[in-house]
């Protein structure tokens, strides 16, 4: 069950275009580093984190994400294993607004994190001439200091080498929004709160989504609601 959160004093979230700079403290974005350089046997130099493979046929980008599970630290102690789930994804309704470069406003009314395990995202079959068409909206907020409200909630407990984000709940006045497009994957880092898929656009985006999960609820995920009084939008540019 979803524990509720006041969201104080209502915002506008305008957004920004996804990159791995802006999204770093949140998880990784996965794209092509290097569109414009084609596998061939006589490339001469390779981008960095790069090697040829396949007889010279491609380029392997390494450890472009990494996958986490710290279910060992869990509660229940039971074992998780690797998923991969398929996610279609419909375009979400959008309010109007009064902005001439606005195209609409998505209503964020509940936040989620997968405490532990990292979560990523690969969207398919967007071409390049459809990403003006469609797109999803990446939303998430840093984690306030642990409170009486989120006591019940499991999360890792991890030494000095695994920087996560805590028990605590989401931190509304920080909340940030990015669109992302058919070129991009996301990964979410384990217990980063972020809304429930969102896409935006003329038509649906089949995701497939990697995780961890040991089939208990709480472990596998945790969901924060805003009061139903609350107005906190984020504004969708124009295609």
């Amino acid at each position: 069950m979803p524990v509720t959160i006041k969201s104080g004093e209502g915002a506008i979230i305008r957004t920004k275009p996804l990159s791995q700079d802006a999204f770093s403290s949140f998880g990784t974005v996965i794209q092509n580093p290097a569109p414009a350089v084609n596998p061939s046997t006589s490339l001469k130099e390779l981008p960095p984190n790069a090697v040829q493979a396949n007889q010279g046929s491609a380029i392997k980008y390494l450890d472009v994400t990494q996958m986490k599970d710290f279910y060992k630290k869990a509660p229940s102690r039971r074992v998780a294993n690797a998923v991969m789930n398929m996610f279609v994804c419909s375009p979400r309704a959008l309010l109007p607004s009064h902005e001439s470069n606005i195209g609409g406003l998505f209503p964020v009314r509940i936040l989620e994190r997968h405490p532990f395990t990292t979560q990523t995202f690969i969207p398919l079959g967007i071409s390049p001439s459809e990403q003006k068409d469609v797109c999803y909206l990446v939303v998430v907020a840093p984690s306030l200091p642990p409170s009486s409200i989120d006591e019940t909630l499991p999360v890792p407990k991890t030494g000095n080498d695994e920087k996560l984000p805590g028990r605590g709940l989401p931190d509304l006045s920080k909340l940030q929004a990015f669109v992302a497009n058919g070129a991009q994957a996301v990964t979410y880092g384990a217990g980063t709160w972020h809304a429930p898929m969102v896409v935006v656009g003329k038509k649906a985006i089949d995701f497939v989504v990697v995780q961890y999960a040991n089939g208990v609820d709480l472990e596998d995920c945790q969901e924060a609601e805003l009061e139903k009084s609350a107005d906190i939008w984020v504004a969708v540019p124009k295609f």
